[in-house]
């Protein structure tokens, strides 16, 4: 009998459910049974509640070659957590006369084999849905005492040791002077500016956008309101913005939502947040100028500095709109179009997906010391020796360990779930965009670029990617074809200008 052994590493389990372990006890198990091995299928760091994993779908084409019997895996819930997925590859497997085996779980042929088989099946898939259901629990129990449920926390507040909100003594001042600004009148894209020009990044540390401006006029945490799902609590943390301000402020953003067109202009600059002055780092934004002899409208970039305080000391200030955005799409079509390029994201993709957590070890071993206290605990209250302290630090361990198990199970439940292929069809998406449009140019924009500064004789674009950079003197720019960036079936035999190659 011929067999093939399949093993899966997930991040939820990194003791004995390691790939060498796993093929440690299937290769014992094929040398009992007197089974030949034939090959491995391997897939690390990769879910079992998705069928997106690629060598287990390599080892299900590879079944109709007739090349091996059976497949060996660890245990069942190596092959699949969710029970109509494995009825379903099963099934597949059956036509091409393959069968699944466990090398631990002691399952016979007969009626009660299939019974056990079912049933271990539905163990691993509840253990599936009841992690999800421990995370929610946890971030539930979190917002019943307004506690931080991770991510990223609220510009203007940070979060104390126990997890709670407090105020941000330097950031606090920039929200509320932002709902002050607006509120007497000024316009995002002026707040935006004002934020950049003075230095002011995200929680991210991005540079300030108009989505930023608009979501903290939103957030309705700056009245001191705490809110997770349905959890709703007034006054559940520190208050930043008075209430009356605070509803002044949606007055005037209903009114505006009601005149969209007023902004139509601003949005229209592709490169806003992401065009950077060379000479001086400040931010470069858009403007628009009529001339005085003929009328004639012009749009253009302008560092923030040479405008306000006059510090910045570039030789070129501007810079026209139309021919840098054109060479922005330009140079993301030309990647975009390559096919190592494609190739060398799906690398990076997937190896980025196969790192294991760095996390979940630390997490485990902190599960472990607070259980051995509780242990310690429970001995010394069996043995006579109960005294308030000795309930109070039983209660704290208690909950100690609730708390590390909700963050695990948070962490496991991070599952990768892109393959090669999602990551190729992907990229291979964008080679059909039409980029006459503005929505899919802004795509490959915020997709694929992360800086272009501007310097006096070029533009440097830095993409999203290590390093990956491209470029482009004045010269090219000003007197280049742009024609080819407002045609959307040109792309395929184009290829970068002389002098314009690219690092990967």
């Amino acid at each position: 009998m011929k067999a093939v052994i399949y093993a899966r590493f997930s991040s939820d389990n990194q003791r004995e459910e390691s790939i060498e372990g796993q093929l440690r006890e299937c290769t014992a198990y094929c040398e009992k049974n007197d089974i030949t091995i034939v090959r491995h299928y391997i897939d690390r760091a990769v879910s079992a509640r998705t069928d997106h994993r690629p060598d287990f779908q390599r080892m299900i084409a590879d079944s109709a070659k007739g090349s091996f019997d059976v497949i060996v895996v660890w245990k069942l819930d190596r092959f699949a957590r969710n029970r109509y997925d494995s009825a379903h590859y099963k099934a597949m497997l059956r036509k091409h006369g393959v069968k699944v085996l466990s090398a631990t779980e002691n399952i016979s042929d007969g009626p009660e084999g299939i019974i056990l088989e079912s049933l271990l099946e539905g163990m691993a898939e509840y253990y599936s849905a009841e992690l999800s259901e421990k995370v929610l629990r946890g971030h539930t129990e979190n917002a019943l005492k307004c506690k931080f449920n991770g991510g990223t926390p609220t510009f203007g507040y940070i979060i104390d040791e126990e997890r709670h909100y407090q105020i941000d003594p330097n950031k606090a001042p920039i929200v509320l002077e932002i709902f002050k600004r607006y509120d007497n009148g000024d316009q995002m894209r002026v707040i935006r500016d004002w934020l950049n020009g003075a230095g002011v990044v995200s929680m991210r540390g991005n540079p300030i956008d108009l989505n930023f401006v608009t979501t903290v006029l939103h957030n309705r945490r700056y009245l001191g309101e705490y809110r997770y799902r349905d959890v709703v609590t007034p006054g559940g943390i520190p208050q930043i913005v008075p209430s009356n301000l605070f509803e002044r402020v949606q007055q005037r953003m209903e009114r505006n939502r009601k005149a969209p067109a007023r902004h139509k202009a601003e949005d229209d600059y592709l490169l806003t947040t992401k065009l950077i002055c060379g000479t001086c780092g400040a931010m470069m934004v858009g403007e628009c100028g009529t001339s005085g002899s003929n009328g004639r409208r012009y749009h253009y970039y302008r560092c923030v500095n040479s405008k306000k305080n006059k510090t910045c000391t570039a030789k070129r200030k501007s810079v026209r709109k139309v021919p840098i955005e054109d060479a922005v799409i330009n140079a993301v079509m030309a990647r975009v179009m390559n096919d190592s390029f494609a190739e060398f994201v799906a690398d990076t993709v997937l190896d980025i997906q196969s790192r294991e957590s760095t996390v979940l070890p630390a997490l485990r071993k902190q599960l472990e010391e607070a259980e051995d206290g509780i242990n310690n605990m429970l001995n010394a209250i069996q043995n006579g020796i109960v005294t308030d302290s000795t309930k109070k630090r039983l209660e704290e361990l208690e909950a100690n360990r609730k708390e590390i198990e909700t963050a695990i199970a948070q962490e496991e439940a991070k599952q990768p779930t892109l393959s090669r292929e999602n990551v190729i069809f992907w990229i291979h998406r964008f080679r059909n965009l039409d980029v006459t449009k503005l929505e899919e140019r802004r795509r490959l924009v915020d997709s694929f670029i992360n800086t272009v500064t501007v310097f006096d004789d070029y533009i440097l674009i830095t993409f999203n990617f290590k390093d990956g950079e491209e470029q482009i003197s004045f010269s090219d720019l000003e007197g280049s074809d742009t024609d080819w960036a407002r045609s959307p079936n040109s792309h395929a035999n184009r290829t970068p200008a002389a002098g314009r190659g690219w690092v990967v």
